[in-house]
């Protein structure tokens, strides 16, 4: 993926499991009866979606390590329910970072929300080393 030349993602059907979602609030704080705001970095990790960073990362010898992510809303996401999850993943070479762009919509195609996550990537070449 060439730096400002997005590469667009699904959608891709995903639901708020509620025994994941329970456990991820309680896990980061909060009371496990709500889906956290930040329940979408979850999703991050399905295969589906992790493997084109895993790939681009290989490709430029780099680690992506998360720098930010920020979430909106327009309505929160419900336990047990289904939405569709469209991606957009950007380079920017100073610095160096790929930038995921998340939106969520309901099955009615009613815009839920949006989550923006930030990795910094950090050459391999530097990591490990012997001092």
């Amino acid at each position: 993926m060439q730096p400002d030349a997005p590469a667009i993602l699904g959608p891709f059907r995903l639901r708020v499991d509620p025994e994941r979602a329970e456990a991820y609030a309680r896990e980061t704080g909060g009371d496990g009866k709500s889906v956290p705001l930040s329940f979408p970095a979850v999703w991050l990790m399905e295969p589906m979606l992790f493997a084109p960073v895993r790939e681009m990362c290989a490709a430029l010898d780099v680690v992506p390590v998360h720098e930010s992510q920020s979430f909106a809303y327009e309505s929160p996401l419900a336990p047990g329910a289904h939405y569709d999850v469209s991606v957009s993943l950007r380079r920017e070479e100073t610095p160096s970072r790929l930038i995921i762009d998340a939106t969520i919509f309901a099955l009615d195609g009613a815009k839920v929300g949006k989550s923006e996550t930030m990795l910094r990537l950090v050459p391999r070449a530097g990591l490990g080393a012997a001092s």
